[in-house]
Parts: C-alpha cells; sequence; structure tokens
C-alpha cells in the first residue's frame, strides 16, 4: 500500500484512511498500522479528527471511529447530507462535482457499495442550490451532479437542472452516471436538444453487460433490449447527445458466447463511448463466492472491447467534423492549445493566442480528430 511507502519516507507522519475500503475493511488496515480509519459518516470531520492525532506529542492510540456510530463494522445508518457541502470563499476556476444523493441500494451481484455508503438518502434542494451559487460564486462555470447512484435521488433531476439554470454565471451543468431505466429522459432530452440550455448534452448510462443472462446473474434490474431502447430514443431526438456507458468483462459465469454478444450489441448500438473494466472480484460480495474465470480471460475480453469502443468514439467523432459548437477551455498548453471540453462530451484542442481565457466559454468548428480521444477545433 502506497502508505507504507510514505510512512518509510516519513517515519513520524501519520496516516488517516477514508472511503469504502476503509468502511468494509477497518481491521485490515489497523493491522497494517494505520493511525486513523474515519467512517463514512464521519469522514467530513477527518482533517479535525486528524489533527488531535498530534495531542498528546503524537504518541495517541489508533484511532477508529466506526465506534462513533451504531451497526455493526462495515454498514452505514441512514445519515443525513445536510451538512455535507461546500464552504469557504477562496476562487475556484475548475470544473466541479456538485454532490446530490449517496448511498444505493440495488445489491449488485458484483458491487459492496451498499454495505460501504448505506441507503439512498438525498439532500435537500435548498442545500444544493446553496452549494451551486456558493461555487459560482467563487468562479466555477461548469457543475456535475454527482452522487453514488443518482437515479435514486428523490425528486426530479430535470427540476433541478432548471433550477440550476436559473443561478447567473453558470455556464454548464452536467449530469453524472444514471442507472437505467432513466426517469424524466424525455424532458432531460429536450433540454438538451435546445440550443440555448446550460445542460450538456451527455448521458452515462451503466450498462454492465450487453447479455441478457450476465445482467440476471450480476442482479441488474432491466434488460439489453430495455437500455438500447433507451439510447435510440435520445439519439432519435438529436444526434449529437453522447451517450456513454460501463461495461463489465468476465463476470463470474460469463461464457465465450455470452461476450460475443456482448459484443455484437455494443458494436452495431448509437452508443459513443465505452468505459471498459475488467471483473475483479471485490470480498463481502456475492459475485466474489462464484468460480471466477482466469484473469488473463477476463482481460482479453475487455481488450477486445475497448477496441470496439475505440471504433464507436472514431465514429461519434467523424459525425461531428464541420459541426459548430461551444467549448468551455481549461488549460492552455505550453503550444498555446486550450483544452476543452464541448457540450457534448469531446475533449478539444483550440489553438488560440489570448493568455487568460481559461474558464470562459468559446464557439468553434471541429475540424479533425488528432488522436488519443481528442480532436482539433478552431475558433470562430
Amino acid at each position: 500500500m502506497k502508505f507504507l511507502i510514505a510512512r518509510r519516507k516519513n517515519p513520524g507522519s501519520k496516516v488517516c484512511v477514508t472511503g469504502c475500503y476503509a468502511q468494509t475493511n477497518p481491521q485490515s488496515l489497523l493491522d497494517f498500522g494505520v493511525d486513523m480509519i474515519v467512517s463514512n459518516a464521519d469522514k467530513k470531520r477527518a482533517a479535525q479528527l486528524a489533527l488531535g492525532l498530534f495531542r498528546d506529542g503524537g504518541n495517541s492510540q489508533p484511532i477508529n471511529t466506526f465506534n462513533s456510530f451504531e451497526g455493526e463494522v462495515g454498514a452505514l445508518k441512514k445519515s443525513d447530507l445536510s451538512d455535507s457541502g461546500f464552504v469557504g470563499n477562496f476562487a475556484i476556476s475548475d470544473r466541479m462535482n456538485l454532490k446530490i444523493q449517496d448511498g444505493c441500494d440495488n445489491a449488485c451481484a458484483y458491487c459492496i457499495i451498499p454495505r460501504a455508503r448505506g441507503l439512498p438518502r438525498s439532500r435537500r434542494i435548498s442545500d444544493i442550490l446553496s452549494d451551486a451559487k456558493n461555487l459560482v460564486a467563487r468562479g466555477v462555470r461548469e457543475l456535475v451532479l454527482t452522487g453514488i447512484n443518482i437515479s435514486k435521488f428523490d425528486g426530479s433531476i430535470a427540476d433541478l437542472v432548471e433550477q440550476l439554470s436559473e443561478i447567473k454565471g453558470l455556464l454548464r451543468i452536467g449530469i453524472g452516471s444514471l442507472e437505467p431505466p432513466v426517469r424524466d429522459v424525455e424532458r432531460l432530452v429536450n433540454m438538451m436538444a435546445c440550443s440555448d440550455s446550460k445542460l450538456a448534452k451527455h448521458f452515462h448510462i451503466s450498462l454492465q453487460s450487453a447479455s441478457d443472462k450476465v445482467l440476471s446473474a450480476m442482479r441488474r434490474k432491466y434488460t439489453v433490449s430495455e437500455f438500447f431502447r433507451t439510447v435510440d430514443f435520445i439519439k432519435s431526438i438529436d444526434s449529437d447527445i453522447s451517450v456513454g456507458t460501463d461495461l463489465i468483462c468476465g463476470f463470474p459465469g460469463e461464457s465465450e458466447e455470452d461476450f460475443d454478444e456482448t459484443l455484437r450489441n455494443v458494436g452495431s448500438s448509437k452508443l459513443s463511448f465505452l468505459h471498459v473494466f475488467t471483473y475483479s472480484p471485490r470480498p463481502q460480495t456475492l459475485a466474489a463466492l462464484k468460480k471466477q474465470l482466469p484473469f488473463d480471460v477476463r482481460r482479453a475480453r475487455a481488450d477486445r472491447l475497448r477496441l470496439v469502443g475505440d471504433e464507436l468514439r472514431d465514429k461519434f467523432f467523424k459525425s461531428q467534423i464541420g459541426k459548430t459548437c461551444d467549448v468551455l477551455l481549461e488549460n492552455q498548453l505550453k503550444s498555446g492549445d486550450y483544452l476543452g471540453y464541448t457540450q457534448n462530451y469531446i475533449q478539444v484542442a483550440v489553438n488560440i493566442a489570448d493568455a487568460g481565457l481559461k474558464n470562459t466559454m468559446c464557439r468553434v468548428k471541429i475540424v479533425s480528430e488528432i488522436g488519443k480521444g481528442r480532436m482539433r477545433a478552431e475558433r470562430i
């Protein structure tokens, strides 16, 4: 573990660990000599708690904050999210994630999240809007709505986007990963299709497998045909909307025929981007108890599916050549190129001599693909 290397370089350091692994395996970290384990319920106080390690000359005993809330180790109570927002007034000029939700109760066979993050709970609209206004006042121009499973958000994401769109100075709103079936999909697509909408023209909808047999084994709650009907509907309204997805290769029990089915279904689809993962068993999950496929088989399938993803991306990129769009400029490279993303999640390089344009919107024409998942654009 990396913290062991850090400790060797700085023997007087203290190691504080939080997050999903700490939530589900606290004792293993204590056995490694970690000084503090901070539960997900307490991690907003992590900095304050960590400073306490230096009291009494730094000779305090290891601290495990799992003792501070009820329930067995590895389980989160249904805690309130009202105080999990942003504070401070320092300037920010980067895209920011805006948390609207936490937790999940889907209990997918491969996933430890329900044990690590607890049951679904949502932040209050008023708190979300307060955070958004705080961030925009500090210079943020793009916000991405995120959570563990924002499809479980207790409210309408479309309504939330409409309220966020009223914030002066906010230029773009993105939506994080969604689970099928997508609620409000018609409203969201129609908002994306409007030329003056602040909502980014991009969906990321988790598929995980394009084989119904594998989806059933994963305990997913939709079919392959239901997923692709949603993709086809989105593209029928606006073909420029990009749709990405996640796929897991080598899930226990996935046969060569099952994987070939995924290859065919994905390869013939209107998807724009793939995030492909080699299946890795997570302790304390149902899938980890099943017979595992050899790692070489899992990895080879992921490599093959990534090639399909490259073809889908290239096809989508080619469809965008010659089109004009808005790009929110990010960092400027030494070459003079600014990098930035279009409304439909294409990273472009725009050569502009002027300095100091980071975090401003620029109208461009897309002219070519330049590799590494990027396109060349010209300022207009």
